[in-house]
């Protein structure tokens, strides 16, 4: 009996046992199962971020290949900007906020003669001073220190106004100089000795064909007070001839010698005028007259010219006006006599009127 409880007993600790065993198992089994899909789920993480590494590359690739590129063209355009800025045959110049050249072409260079000094980094107030030390401006009587300082004054507190500097070998720069929004400046040195040459040529030929105005004003002037004494004679002579006993014919023609020479004695005073006008010396000599007697002067003047080709020369004369006019009797004669002579010339038929009325004066 005995035996028996012990094989009962064996028994009964090797199912306990194999139970044991069986949910060791299982759980082992549900461990690794869990294991497993953490390892897949791992995969899966580990090849996402393989895909996004390779996607990274991919875009830092392309983004230094867009960089490279982009610098590229920045160097491109530099280097045409500053090879067009070569070729200007003017001077091009940059200066920083601190007045020191950035950058300048060969043609502003070329002034200071190959100066190793003059280059970027050299300040604008040393430019100023080697100009005025190596003589490269012609500063005329002006002190050195004055010019400096006018120059500085320009450059710094001043409006940059453009301004002419005279070289040492005669030629004329003109600086444009203009500040940028971030306070740099970009200066140009304009060769303007061409136009300055065409300027003093003008300015010569125009003082000539002045003095020749001048020559020809006094000699018209003095012709026509030549030519005026003679034909006064003249036209007295016709109308002392006119007073005495003459035939019909004869004293036509004494009247046309008189008219003549009164209207020749128009033009000789025209001329004279005219010579007065270009010398500034005509003077208007103002006093009282009568508008009508001269009116009737030159309507009679007129009559043989009138009568030759059949044409009537009236007056319709408002007799309401004043009698008496303020102003200057010759000049108002001269302009009646030029504006009835162009009518008389261009009229050849029918009448020509001569209406002389008052109108209000306005305010």
């Amino acid at each position: 009996p005995s035996a028996g409880l012990a094989r009962l007993a064996a028994e009964g600790l090797l199912e306990l046992k194999q139970k044991e065993l069986f949910a060791a198992n299982a759980k082992l089994s549900d461990h690794a199962i869990s294991l497993s899909e953490e390892i897949v789920d791992k995969r899966e993480e580990v090849a996402e971020v393989r895909t996004e590494a390779a996607e990274l590359r991919g875009l830092n690739t392309q983004v230094r290949e867009d960089l490279e590129n982009a610098n590229q063209a920045v160097d491109i355009a530099e280097r045409r900007l500053w090879d067009s800025v070569e070729t200007i045959e003017d001077g091009f110049a940059v200066f920083d906020p601190d007045s020191i050249l950035v950058a300048a072409n060969s043609a502003f260079l070329s002034v200071f003669d190959g100066m190793e000094c003059v280059a970027p980094g050299v300040r604008y107030s040393e430019i100023v001073q080697i100009m005025v030390e190596e003589g490269i401006v012609d500063i005329g009587s002006q002190k050195p220190s004055d010019w400096c300082v006018e120059m500085l004054e320009r450059w710094n507190f001043g409006t940059l106004e453009p301004k002419t500097i005279k070289l040492w070998n005669g030629q004329f720069v003109k600086l444009a100089d203009r500040r940028s929004a971030n306070g740099d400046t970009v200066s140009l040195a304009l060769n303007i000795t061409d136009t300055i040459r065409r300027e003093n040529q003008l300015k010569e030929a125009r003082g000539k064909a002045e003095a020749a105005s001048r020559a020809k004003s006094a000699f018209l002037a003095k012709m026509s007070h030549e030519l005026r004494t003679p034909m006064n004679g003249v036209v007295g002579m016709a109308d002392l001839l006119a007073d005495t006993d003459l035939t019909e014919e004869q004293s036509l023609f004494a009247e046309t010698i008189k008219t003549s020479g009164e209207a020749l004695l128009v033009l000789i005073n025209d001329v004279l005028d005219f010579s007065k006008i270009e010398a500034e010396k005509l003077v208007l000599h103002t006093e009282p007259f009568d508008l009508e007697r001269p009116l009737n002067d030159i309507v009679r003047l007129f009559q043989p010219d009138v009568l030759s080709k059949d044409v009537s020369l009236l007056i319709d004369y408002d007799i309401f006006l004043p009698t008496v006019f303020i102003g200057d009797p010759g000049r108002m004669r001269q302009v009646l006599t030029n504006l009835i002579g162009n009518a008389v010339k261009f009229t050849a038929s029918c009448h020509i009127l001569i209406r002389v009325i008052g109108l209000p004066q306005g305010e």
